[in-house]
């Protein structure tokens, strides 16, 4: 499985490589420290020089560079700083005027310009902040959310804003382009370079743009190396110098040549990009001018080597010395590289170039490793030991100069002054590196003074492929640690900026730098305490991936069963990727038997729920250790009985691990509230797609609270359910606590689910599933039973026209079709721009060329089969249905492995496709596989796609891509989904930190992995006594013609009102119920009706001072660097507010106080008791001046209608009511959304009742660069 040959190398230097790519940081830093010390004489020299280049530096540079002198003024840890960098670069994408004012009006509204003025020397960044104040306030005028509060005139000049700031900005933007690029063509830029070539400096052109998503764009940038060789050879020619070291050269990254340069798919990388390197090689050869190997991201690293050693071997490379790699020293194996390099050139006997560099990518490491639960960083997390690993790597390249022509690129004066001492009197054998724009000061001395050759990293192209390299150098040069932006700081002594980092390290006794949360400390609290994150495995780290493959090699060859094997009576469990292997076999329940374990369950409960909640806590944390322990064969099962990929697999197990031990904390947290007690047998349905994960969750979360469980797995996928429960038993789990129930899912309905001793049941499934489960349920009588459903929904993203479309295209390949699209969470529907649609419609047909659709157990697989022969036929029939309702766009080949190998009916595999239809109606249904289809928009219209994607009646998740804050947040206030994602991919939510679930046709909430989730799984403790029930509930009053339309004209109408009052703030909504309540004080016939009037209305006072509380400020949630995670808690919709005879004043009063505050509109149903005092009620609801149909009072007659309409989201009912069986029933037989009748004794729970929850998750560097970290100021 994985891979067929073996990755094991032979040489001992790459086998320390590998041991050190993520080693632990102290041993990696122990290592190259004294491999870096500096004899204490050449260091104080070292120390001497650099603070007089130092001097020379502030000198040269104090008043000049408008661009040095702008970032300094807007440096990255001023809000001001960031949003001038975000538009700058944004501005560049943006093809329509409409959307970059927009993005304008957003952006600039945010900074305190006026504070800048007159703080800078420089008239250009005076002028700048003034244009800016100008402008931002004019632009804070024209924002519509404010527009009713200015008068016209401020409008008008409003409009003024930004256009004008539109043409300053793309001024800014010309300025910084010519500052950092040195031409938009390569004949631009080497018409430009000689200038400064005559002063003695060469130059290495990179060629601009991202890395390569689709075989196009790889031809293209192949191309334009190709073109650019030939320019640069020519230019080399003309200087007849006929030296690599001594003529201009190229930088080539094997990303931009290869659109699938990755581990995973190291065959097609050496067998299709090493070809072309080697080609650019040759071209470069027949000039004689060198070509650098750019460095990558650390995943890469190994794969580079084996591009770098397959190319830089070959014969017809002889005699050429041009040939030139970066290096990153931020890397723990950087040190070892460079003895890679020295025995690979001494082998070949050619001589090589080596640009050593710091490192460009460390905030995206850190928040990667993070995500991955990996062990540690490839990288150092302090930049004192990377510039200890600099120099380490700085002494062996010199020492190694007879094979190595070592080219140092750093723009800091204590490095550069250090190399110069260790490089005594040849100065010819090394070079020094600059990035063009910058550090010109420090270079103009080396190259004068010291006679040392200095190279100019010169990057080329248009200004709009500018961007990510422009904002990561800005990123680098603005953050906290960066000399370049501190040797400006004229308030910092030279001095300070010159420390030596060896002395540092060598001093401090942590080598790891303490702000950076380690991956497994993700979770805890400040004080170190809280749940581990879940350990994850590194596909890319050979020294992980080669055991594994061992393992799964090994259960397979244990795990796989022929025919006879199966006993008599069981059936077997086929692999769906090739359904002639039998990887095991099942025997489904008896009727009998599955009584007998509801008994035993019963049975077991009484003890569970009486051991403490700090045994069962311990026990989940014991499952979770187990479950990553046996993490190889978990993953194995997830491939062969789920048709995963091993990623997939990783995912599915560490979500387990997280499900058991964040359910851990919260129910020892839930335990301290003494009103509640767990509920008794629960019933646990899991899906097929989350085999392990979803199973596992349910489970624990019941187990937790004290319940025992039921658990029936899907049939397509038990036997990793059973083997978690295996696992779990081995760790203590007691006997009865969890069974396992095998059968078919309408077995389970009909015995199972209609039993009085089965309190609760979690479910994940389809809605029409759902909608069969909760009428079973209320066909019981007696009170609603808690159901927890999630169901799937018809997830949509929306792409305006600022989005990257790199970044766009990435994540929608993730979305909607990762795990063959079988996620809850995929993306269904794919909103685009009309400006952007074409571009990056021609971008996804080219990615989704590049996957690989095969064999789910081979690493290089990105989409396996779908489940089973019906899914497949359900793919098929929408397959038949869009040839007359959609366009198909692309389709993608499935691999000569299935289609040569297996006969058709012998595999799952549906070919993914991407489709384009008029718009989101056209789809009847959920779509359950790797299926996206787009619909194009209107930039003006993007607030009535949300309304057609509310419209559904899904709610799952959505996504948002735009670098329009502001719109993102608001349409993030719109959408009715209860997953959020902002500029990032919308699967793959995490336990505790984007809790997951819907509303509407999409579930019923509670959110699994979230605060709340345990809550359905408790009741409050019933006082002894307590009034009995009338278990012949009073039917509803007969209804008619009139009465029904009565009723459905109150629906319509608070419908309406809702959308509205959900989006009232909420200090206004508090406000507007206070008065009521402080009127209703003096009505007479309140008073009557009331026990105690004054006692309510304190209750109903203090209830509204703890839901301000508790919705004043949404919960932050934890997780990985350059992420936003926030959870708000929003309003249900449209409630029903029940008082009949039964329910007593107070009950009914706090519960449409509730309501209101929470932002729900509330019809209530009342009997005549209550009729005049309700209606008393509205009078002065409406006096308060909000809309009428926020608050309707209807009466009995109108109860049945209004419980089968469907803008209805919830009954609230005092749990005596007699009618709330009737109200139960009735809620079932409605289709659609599966609706809750709320009843709770504790007013803090009815309100958490009242609310939904929202889970938003914005990636916060998707402006390239993460400002978080780079603004980090170093602690020793």
């Amino acid at each position: 499985m994985l891979f067929n040959n073996s990755n094991i190398t032979e040489s001992p230097i790459r086998q320390k490589i590998r041991e050190f790519y993520r080693i632990d940081e102290s041993v990696a830093v122990e290592h190259i420290l004294p491999l870096a010390e500096v004899n204490d004489n050449a260091a104080s020299r070292a120390w001497e020089k650099a603070r007089k280049m130092s001097l020379k530096i502030r000198r040269d540079e104090s008043g000049n560079g408008a661009i040095d002198a702008l970032l300094a003024e807007y440096t990255l840890s001023s809000e001001e700083g960031v949003v001038l960098m975000c538009l700058a670069e944004a501005l560049l994408r943006v093809p329509d005027k409409h959307t970059q004012d927009a993005l304008i009006s957003d952006k600039i509204s945010k900074g305190q310009w006026d504070s800048h003025i007159g703080s800078s020397d420089s008239l250009f960044v005076n002028a700048s902040s003034w244009g800016l104040l100008v402008t931002g306030t004019m632009v804070d005028y024209a924002d519509e959310r404010e527009k009713d509060s200015f008068s016209l005139l401020k409008k008008v000049i409003g409009r003024l804003g930004e256009p004008v700031i539109r043409k300053a900005m793309n001024y800014a933007m010309q300025i910084m382009g010519e500052q950092f690029v040195i031409g938009e063509t390569i004949q631009d830029a080497t018409d430009h370079a000689t200038k400064k070539e005559r002063q003695g400096f060469v130059y290495s052109y990179d060629m601009l743009g991202e890395g390569a998503r689709t075989m196009v764009d790889a031809e293209k940038y192949f191309k334009a190396y190709q073109v650019a060789i030939d320019t640069i050879g020519a230019v080399a020619r003309a200087s007849g110098k006929n030296d690599p070291r001594k003529v201009p050269g190229i930088s080539v990254k094997l990303s931009a040549i290869h659109p699938r340069y990755e581990f995973a798919q190291k065959e097609r990388v050496m067998a299709e990009a090493a070809p072309k390197l080697k080609a650019l090689c040759l071209q470069a050869k027949s000039y004689n001018i060198g070509l650098t190997v750019d460095a990558e991201e650390s995943e890469r690293l190994d794969i580079s080597l084996d591009v770098i050693e397959a190319v830089f071997s070959d014969d017809e490379l002889a005699g050429w010395n041009g040939f030139s790699m970066a290096l990153q020293a931020y890397q723990k194996r950087a040190i070892f590289i460079v003895d890679w390099l020295r025995e690979l050139t001494m082998r070949v006997d050619r001589k090589m170039m080596v640009r050593l560099v710091k490192g460009a990518y460390w905030d995206t490491q850190i928040k990667n490793s993070q995500k991955g639960g990996y062990q540690h960083f490839p990288v150092f997390t302090r930049k004192a030991s990377t510039d200890v690993s600099y120099i380490a790597c700085a002494k062996k390249l010199l020492e190694y100069r007879d094979t190595i022509f070592p080219q140092f690129a750093t723009h800091n004066a204590y490095t550069v002054a250090t190399i110069l001492e260790l490089a005594g009197n040849d100065k010819t054998s090394f070079e020094f590196q600059c990035l063009y724009g910058m550090g010109g000061s420090l270079y103009d001395q080396v190259v004068t003074n010291e006679n040392v050759q200095c190279r100019v990293y010169a990057p080329v192209g248009p200004h709009k492929e500018l961007l990510a390299y422009l904002v990561r150098r800005l990123l680098e040069n603005g953050a906290n640690s960066s000399f370049v932006n501190a040797i400006i700081d004229e308030s910092q002594p030279v001095e300070s900026l010159l420390r030596d980092p060896i002395e540092k390290m060598q001093r401090l006794k942590d080598k790891y730098n303490g702000q950076i949360i380690k991956p497994i400390a993700l979770y805890h609290d400040e004080k170190g305490v809280g749940r581990d994150n879940s350990k994850g495995l590194d596909l890319t780290d050979i020294n992980t991936v080669s055991p594994l493959k061992t393992s799964l090699d090994n259960w397979l060859m244990d795990n796989l069963f022929c025919e006879d094997d199966v006993p008599q009576g069981s059936v077997a469990i086929r692999n769906p990727a090739k359904q002639s292997e039998i990887i095991g076999f099942q025997r489904h329940h008896s009727k009998d038997e599955m009584l007998a374990m509801i008994e035993t369950a019963q049975n077991a409960f009484a003890s569970w729920s009486q051991t403490p909640v700090s045994e069962r806590a311990a026990l989940l944390c014991r499952v979770a250790d187990a479950l990553e322990h046996h993490m190889d064969e978990l993953i194995a099962l997830c491939i062969k009985e789920a048709g995963k990929t091993a990623q997939d697999g990783i995912d599915e197990v560490k979500e387990a691990v997280d499900f058991c031990r964040y359910y851990a904390q919260q129910g020892i947290e839930l335990a301290e509230d003494d009103r509640l007690e767990a509920r008794g047998v629960v019933l646990c349905i899991s899906p097929w797609n989350f085999p392990l994960a979803i199973f596992i969750g349910q489970v624990t979360a019941a187990i937790a609270t004290g319940n025992t469980v039921l658990a029936k797995p899907a049939e397509q996928t038990s036997l990793i359910a059973l083997r978690a429960i295996e696992l779990m038993t081995s760790v203590g789990l007691p006997h009865g606590v969890v069974q396992a129930v095998i059968a078919k899912g309408s077995n389970v309905g009909s015995v199972i689910i209609p039993n009085a001793r089965v309190q609760a049941v979690i479910f994940t499934g389809s809605i029409k599933t759902a909608t069969i489960i909760s009428q079973t349920l209320a066909d019981r009588g007696g009170d609603q039973v808690p159901f927890i459903a999630e169901t799937g929904g018809q997830n949509c993203m929306l792409v305006d026209s600022t989005a990257l479309p790199e970044q766009v295209v990435d994540d929608v390949i993730s979305s909607g079709f990762q795990s063959a699209g079988q996620r809850c969470s995929a993306l269904r529907v794919l909103f685009l721009q009309e400006d952007i649609a074409d571009n990056v419609i021609t971008m996804l047909k080219g990615a989704l060329a590049e996957l690989h659709v095969g064999n789910p157990e081979k690493l290089r697989t990105d989409i396996g089969p779908v489940i089973d022969q019906k899914a497949l036929d359900s793919l098929n029939a929408h397959s038949d249905y869009m040839k007359t309702h959609g366009q198909l766009l692309y389709q993608c080949d499935i691999s000569d492995e299935i289609t040569n190998e297996i006969a058709d009916n012998e595999h799952f595999f549906f070919a993914p496709r991407l489709y384009e239809i008029e718009n989101i109606s056209a789809l009847k249904q959920e779509v359950f596989g790797p299926c996206v289809h787009i619909v194009r928009f209107k930039g003006d219209e993007i607030e009535k796609v949300i309304d057609d994607i509310n419209a559904t009646g899904f709610g799952l998740t959505m996504g948002v891509h735009t670098r329009i804050e502001q719109r993102a947040i608001n349409l993030a206030k719109l959408s009715r989904a209860g997953n959020v994602y902002i500029n990032r991919n919308i699967i793959g939510a995490i336990v505790g930190v984007q809790p997951f679930g819907g509303r509407g046709l999409s579930g019923t909430g509670p959110k699994a992995g979230g605060p709340y989730y345990l809550t359905r799984l408790v009741k409050e403790i019933t006082t002894p006594g307590a009034k009995k029930l009338n278990l012949l509930p009073q039917q509803a009053e007969t209804s008619n013609s009139d009465t029904d339309a009565q009723a459905v004209l109150l629906m319509d109408r608070a419908s309406t009102a809702e959308k509205i009052w959900r989006l009232t703030e909420l200090n206004a909504r508090i406000s507007c119920v206070s008065q009521v309540l402080a009127k209703i004080a003096h009505i007479d016939i309140i008073d009557n009706l009331a026990d105690d009037l004054t006692q309510t209305l304190q209750v109903a006072r203090s209830q509204l001072i703890d839901i301000e509380k508790h919705l004043e400020e949404p919960t932050v949630l934890p997780g990985p660097t350059g992420e936003s995670n926030i959870l708000y808690l929003e309003n249900r919709g449209n409630i029903i507010c029940f008082a009949d005879e039964n329910v007593t004043f107070h009950f009914w009063l706090l519960s449409v106080v509730t309501a209101l505050a929470t932002g729900n509109t509330v019809i209530s149903v009342v009997s005549d008791l209550f009729y005049d005092e309700a209606i008393a009620f509205r009078d002065e609801f409406i006096a308060t001046g909000e809309d009428e149909n926020i608050f309707q009072i209807a009466r009995l007659c109108h109860l049945t209608t209004l419980l089968a309409q469907p803008g209805l989201s919830g009954v609230v009912v005092d749990s005596h009511c007699d009618r709330k069986h009737y109200i139960s029933e009735k809620l079932a037989e409605r289709q659609g959304a599966i609706l809750p009748v709320i009843s709770s004794k504790y007013f803090d729970n009815l309100m958490q009742r009242l609310l939904t929850e929202k889970a938003i998750s914005i990636n916060t560097t998707a402006t390239g660069g993460n400002t978080s970290l780079m603004t980090l100021d170093e602690e020793d």
